[in-house]
């Protein structure tokens, strides 16, 4: 399926919302669409990889990081982890790492950021 993104809006603005333009591609796929999963964890990403070995069936992660820019809440391993189980793409209002490897993986990913930092593992979200 191929589509512009302008044109659908033009046929569907009154019942869509736009997202604020700060997020930028990292991952191979430029455009990946599906339906969307939500995890909210702050600079903690043990529920997002929790999220990601679930089956992801064509979905898209959304993790809402509080838009914290002081680690990463995605890199390789977990981009990796989402491909495995079938997830379209994650979108992280926050920040990824390792984003060379994820620019050739077969898998969406935007963020607002990279940060080599890696996010602590407390169980959290």
């Amino acid at each position: 399926m191929s589509f512009a993104t302008a044109d659908l809006y033009d046929a569907h603005e009154d019942r869509l919302q736009v997202a604020l333009p700060i997020f930028r591609d990292y991952g191979g796929r430029r455009r990946f669409c599906g339906p969307i999963s939500t995890v909210k964890a702050f600079e903690d990403n043990t529920l997002v990889r929790a999220a990601l070995e679930e089956p992801g069936e064509g979905r898209v992660l959304v993790v809402d990081a509080g838009g914290s820019l002081r680690c990463a809440m995605v890199g390789d391993n977990l981009a990796q982890l989402g491909i495995d189980n079938g997830w379209s793409g994650i979108v992280v209002h926050g920040c990824i790492r390792d984003s060379g490897p994820i620019g050739e993986m077969a898998i969406g990913v935007k963020a607002m950021a990279t940060n080599p930092r890696k996010s602590v593992k407390r169980g959290e979200g």
